[in-house]
Parts: structure tokens; C-alpha cells; sequence
């Protein structure tokens, strides 16, 4: 059975509608206050579909520098943000975002806003290199 145009329309703009419901449900923010140990370094995403932006600023006494790992594992320094200083970078879909602590004995803290495809990016900790 055929449809005629008179029903085609609708179904037309109801398949969009869902198709924009779907991509948009991947985007979102993520508010953070982070707090980073001394010696770790702390991963963000990896393997998400879309890209995503981080921006804030170091609220701590201790810099965090700031890297990109591609998923072949290459990492791409961005780079450091001294205490007080602000970040933004935006990281390409399957990225992963890496902060590290530079500091042995004192904890990083920072306030982040994450934009973009945030809604599967897994967050772990991991020794600094």
C-alpha cells in the first residue's frame, strides 16, 4: 500500500522529530567541582560518539596540565593551567580529555563546565605517568 502525499507529510516530520529527540538527548552539561589527588590525573570520556568542551578555571594552588588522548592512544599535550587560570578545549568524538595534577603533595581543584556529547563519558583517575 502506498501512502499519498497527504500522509506522507506527517510521517515525514515525525520521523525528524524523533531523529531530533535522539541526537539531542546526547547533549547536555556537566557542572563540577573537581578535586584532583596529589599524583593522579583525571580522565574524561573516550569513545563517545560526539565531541565536547571543557571550560573553567583552576581554583587551586597547584597547575594541571592539560592533554588529549586520541583513541590509537596518542596523547596530545593542550596545555597547563597555573593556579588561578582558566581552560577551555574542546576534545574530538572518541577523545579522551586528561588533567593531571603536577603536584606530588597537594590536591588540584578546579571548576568545570563540560558541554556537548556528555551523555556516556565514562570519568576515572589514574596515576600520572
Amino acid at each position: 500500500m502506498a501512502l499519498t502525499t497527504r500522509y506522507r507529510v506527517p510521517l515525514i516530520v515525525a520521523a525528524l522529530a524523533v531523529a531530533a529527540l535522539a541526537v539531542g538527548s546526547r547533549a547536555g552539561t556537566i557542572n563540577s567541582n573537581l578535586m584532583i589527588e596529589p599524583g593522579k590525573t583525571f580522565e574524561l570520556g573516550g569513545g563517545q560518539e560526539g565531541g565536547f568542551v571543557v571550560t573553567g578555571s583552576n581554583v587551586g594552588r597547584v597547575a594541571v596540565v592539560v592533554s588529549g588522548k586520541a583513541p590509537d592512544g596518542t596523547v596530545v599535550p593542550r596545555g597547563t593551567v597555573a593556579a588561578g587560570g582558566a581552560v577551555e578545549a574542546r576534545f574530538a568524538p572518541g577523545e579522551m580529555a586528561l588533567l593531571r595534577n603536577t603536584s606530588g603533595t597537594q590536591t588540584a581543584r578546579l571548576t568545570l563546565r563540560v558541554t556537548g556529547d556528555t551523555a556516556a563519558l565514562g570519568m576515572s583517575y589514574s596515576d600520572n605517568p
